[in-house]
């Protein structure tokens, strides 16, 4: 009750106000006039207590209940005081103004008869007393009542939309930054064989001379790679990315900022703080977090009607945590839609998890943890390197060659060429890219993961494009990365990929997952023989779960990603209205789904 007493607004301190004045106005005339009150006091004060309280509690109990319990209540003791107080009657108009206010459109009929008509008539009875004395006062205590609970209204309908605008200026402002991401992309294609590719070849050719450099000119290597890098990141930002502001600042900066500009749009006190030394976090990771928060704080406001938020970043010693906590309506279980089912989908690419904890009334809390850094690889990672363009091959050969943790078994200009590398030096990982002469980069993937379904494919390409990123994550790949990555990027990318991860270029996961979105969304449509509203993707998961086959098996032989499967599953259990495989499977097969 207290949590909910903190939400209060001036029209309910308004009320609270005049139901206390109408129980001091009970105790005071007993003071100065005792003989006002001919029955026992002790019973008239416990009476009027009772009407005080209870319709504070029912509200937080049986809402539905309180006006029945209001009218009720008053009624009754408007009774009793016709009785034992005649000179206090004039105080049932408090009462009434109090029920006119709570009553609306659809109640004001059945609450305002009882109070103008019934209970006055009684009391004009009870009291020897023409009834329309008291049935004019109660009335227009009641309209006023009515008038003032109009007005409230009004003023929440106001609230309500100025909310929902602050709200859809956030929702337009992302509209234009997607509808400019599509724009920018567009005109990449055009670009994407001339200036892009011969900034690469130099960017990345630079890179491979450093060792081989003097250390008198390391300072001009720099000088070289910092010109090509301003270039190339300088096309992306005016053909591709979303505003690169937040990616040139710390993560504790950039979601401080984030938060800053939520309180300026919506008038919501958020609360930031960040715990623990902060350490450099690769701006995949920084990316992912800093839309976890945006979707957090929208969540909490637009579906929690949240007042308060407090977001606490911790840098710990092994993993990354964002804890973001609300004060507002609360749930009373947890409903996986598109965007808790995003950032999950956001974190599970680096190897992070999301919880959600929520009760009615006592708000919401989303936690998303983040290994902080892959553990050290055990022995060397195997690494063939597959590009059209040899001087990008052997440039990548030549810096990846340098780490203690890689052995580069090869390199490879054609796709034909690559599944005889793959089949001879039986590499971890395939760094491949999209463009290459004969057997394209999709296919020699496909071709990969059919014969080797542990092998881990990385797809590279100089410019993000969400369709093929989409396309070869559904065929099985682990990564799509740029050839412009960073060196040191690159290196931890690859070992988190090694573990198990999946590694996606920042400037492309915001559109890839609004690609996995609209393919949800077809895959949504029920299956027209299944009465139990599966789709034909998850009848067939389900027959694998039937064969016994785990979520990473099951991705191998479908060619998805395993976040994907467990997407699929939460799903077709929450369809079945069961809690684990082996509920479904054993549903399914009495069902005869399978």
């Amino acid at each position: 009750m207290l949590s909910m007493i903190k939400k209060w607004f001036w029209y309910n301190w308004v009320i609270f106000a005049l139901r206390t004045i109408w129980l001091a106005i009970i105790i005071i005339s007993h003071v100065v006039y005792p003989a006002m009150i001919a029955g026992p006091f002790g019973v008239t004060i416990f009476f009027a207590f009772m009407v005080y309280l209870i319709p504070l509690i029912v509200p937080y109990r049986r809402e539905n209940w309180y006006l029945a319990v209001e009218v009720l209540a008053a009624g009754l003791f408007y009774l009793y005081v016709a009785y034992v107080a005649p000179g206090l009657l004039w105080s049932f108009i408090i009462l009434v103004m109090i029920i006119g206010v709570a009553s609306n459109q659809k109640t004001y009929v059945w609450t305002g008869i009882p109070c103008g008509v019934i209970f006055p008539v009684l009391n004009g009875l009870i009291t020897n007393r023409p009834p329309y004395e008291y049935m004019f006062s109660c009335s227009f205590g009641f309209a006023m009542g009515l008038a003032f609970g109009i007005l409230i209204q009004s003023h929440k309908q106001a609230r309500i939309i100025h909310e929902q605008k602050q709200l859809l200026e956030q929702h337009i402002k992302q509209i234009e930054e997607l509808t400019l991401i599509e724009e920018r992309n567009r005109l990449s294609h055009e670009l994407h064989d001339t200036l892009g590719h011969s900034l690469t070849s130099l960017l990345v050719g630079v890179e491979s001379l450093r060792s081989s450099v003097p250390d008198s000119q390391i300072e001009r290597v720099d000088t070289l790679v910092a010109i090509a890098q301003r270039s190339l990141d300088g096309i992306r930002k005016h053909l591709h990315q979303l505003s690169d502001a937040q990616l040139s600042q710390s993560l504790g900066e950039a979601l401080r900022e984030l938060t800053k500009d939520f309180i300026q749009a919506t008038g919501v006190t958020v609360n930031f703080r960040v715990i623990g030394s902060e350490t450099l976090v690769m701006q995949e990771m920084s990316l992912c977090l800093y839309r976890c928060l945006q979707e957090s704080l929208t969540n909490a406001v637009r579906h929690g009607q949240a007042s308060v938020i407090t977001v606490d970043l911790y840098f710990e010693s092994q993993q990354l945590r964002l804890q973001i906590e609300d004060n507002g309506n609360g749930m009373e279980s947890i409903q996986f839609g598109f965007g808790l089912n995003s950032m999950e989908e956001r974190l599970e690419i680096h190897q992070g998890t999301l919880s959600v904890h929520s009760q009615p009334g006592r708000g919401t809390v989303v936690i998303c943890n983040v290994p902080l850094q892959v553990e050290p690889v055990h022995g060397k990672i195997r690494l063939l390197i597959v590009d059209n363009q040899v001087l990008i091959a052997d440039s990548l050969q030549q810096i990846l060659s340098q780490q203690s943790d890689f052995i580069v078994v090869g390199t490879a200009n054609k796709g034909q060429e690559a599944l005889e590398q793959c089949e001879q030096c039986q590499p971890d990982i395939v760094l491949m890219d999209f463009h290459l002469q004969g057997l394209n980069g999709l296919d020699a993937l496909l071709e990969m993961k059919q014969r080797w379904p542990n092998m881990k494919v990385v797809l590279m390409t100089t410019f993000e494009d969400s369709t093929q990123a989409g396309t070869a994550m559904e065929y099985g790949a682990e990564g799509y990365m740029l050839k412009s990555t960073q060196p040191r990027e690159m290196v931890e990318a690859i070992k988190l990929i090694y573990r198990g991860g999946t590694w996606i270029d920042q400037s492309i996961a915001t559109r890839l997952f609004e690609e996995m979105r609209r393919q949800r969304e077809l895959l949504e449509k029920y299956s027209p023989n299944d009465p139990n509203g599966l789709t034909k993707r998850e009848i067939e998961i389900l027959q694998h779960l039937s064969e016994g086959l785990r979520y990473k098996s099951i991705a191998a032989k479908m060619y998805l990603s395993e976040g994907t499967v467990r997407n699929y599953c939460s799903n077709l259990y929450s369809k079945l209205g069961v809690n684990n495989r082996e509920e479904a499977v054993e549903l399914a097969r009495s069902k005869g789904i399978i």
